[in-house]
């Protein structure tokens, strides 16, 4: 049997949808910093109103890069360090300083990218068809410094397709093996622009896990520590569009009480590369402000639960055809939906399996 040829897996094809970049709290007013993604060099900057722009990065004057010197900002403009051609954030010709008139061809030579900034993250449209951006990413109840304060976040490199990042919302047989935790229960609902996972895995001192590198405490001991300890936590994690999941928790106990949001996301860099990104705030549920030390550890943890993945990521290959039993999760559905060419034009019913 042939592989079912996806989009996503030819040269240069990359999921449309929204794609985290930056968080906000990384760009300051007045700056301009290089991006690299989709293959493509790119210029991000933030003008005199706070307002965030993405463009093509090159000049289409002579070629200067746009970030080079540091960048030129006018308000909201860029100008290029090298003859001065000054763009707008939509990539318009707005003004050349040694010229009497803008040539035709420049109004419009640079692209802008389409930007949304919200919940403290900075992302672009990707769309190889050109059509417009889609209102599709969720609020954040009471967003903002004073509700959740800074995201904590830790960023890495890896060379992986983007679809093996996405999968694992739908691999219900890793938990045992990655994470160290017996599934209790495992549903996967999709939608046109979502795919969710509702889960509740316990952890189980006799399941194998794997152990980031680098982390300053006992990942397995942790693990072991909270075996068994009475809480009454729920959450869920879902997908939206190809590249951006949002996970948030709840927890009560004599102890502790709390609330919690990961974001973890993963953009293309090019053909063979990703950029992948664990973002966690938490705060408290009640009056009583959360501990120092709880506040330290519990972002710490949540990134080497995802550094878990990244570890198996980073050293796997992408099976075009892989060969699949019926404990594996709907692997094959989800690529389907991923698939730039076909998942907006899908209707998909929800796929459950339980476990005892």
């Amino acid at each position: 049997m042939t592989a079912r040829p996806y989009a996503y897996l030819q040269p240069g094809h990359y999921a449309r949808g929204w794609h985290i970049v930056l968080l906000s709290q990384e760009l300051a007013s007045g700056e301009v910093q290089r991006l690299h993604y989709f293959d493509q060099d790119l210029v991000i900057y933030r003008g005199s109103s706070g307002t965030v722009a993405v463009l093509d990065a090159h000049c289409p004057h002579l070629g200067a890069h746009l970030a080079s010197d540091g960048g030129r900002l006018i308000g909201d403009n860029i100008a290029c360090p090298f003859h001065g051609w000054t763009f707008d954030a939509s990539g318009r010709c707005v003004d050349i300083p040694y010229a009497n008139k803008i040539p035709e061809r420049a109004v419009s030579a640079l692209r802008g990218w389409p930007v949304i900034e919200k919940n403290g993250f900075i992302a672009v449209w990707h769309d190889p068809g050109d059509n417009p951006p889609e209102d599709y990413l969720p609020d954040i109840e009471d967003w903002g410094p004073d509700g959740w304060g800074d995201w904590q976040f830790q960023r890495s490199r890896i060379r992986a397709q983007p679809c093996d990042v996405i999968e694992n919302v739908v691999d219900i047989a890793h938990f045992p093996h990655v994470h160290g935790g017996r599934v209790q229960s495992f549903e996967n609902r999709f939608t046109e622009r979502k795919v969710t996972q509702l889960s509740r895995v316990k952890r189980d001192p006799a399941a194998r896990m794997v152990t980031p590198p680098g982390l300053d405490f006992d990942l397995e001991a942790a693990r072991n520590d909270n075996a068994g300890t009475e809480a009454d936590a729920w959450g869920d994690a879902t997908y939206h569009g190809p590249s951006i999941m949002y996970y948030y928790t709840e927890s009560t106990s004599p102890d502790i009480s709390y609330k919690s949001w990961w974001v973890n996301y993963h953009t293309p860099i090019n053909a063979d590369e990703v950029d992948l990104c664990s973002a966690v705030i938490v705060a408290s549920m009640t009056d009583e402000p959360l501990p120092d030390e709880f506040l330290q550890a519990y972002p710490v943890r949540a990134h080497a639960a995802f550094g878990q993945d990244v570890e198996i990521w980073k050293d796997k290959i992408y099976q075009a055809d892989p060969i699949l039993c019926d404990g594996d999760g709907p692997i094959n559905k989800l690529r389907r939906w991923y698939d730039p060419v076909s998942y907006t034009h899908l209707t998909l019913p929800t796929n459950i399996i339980r476990c005892g």
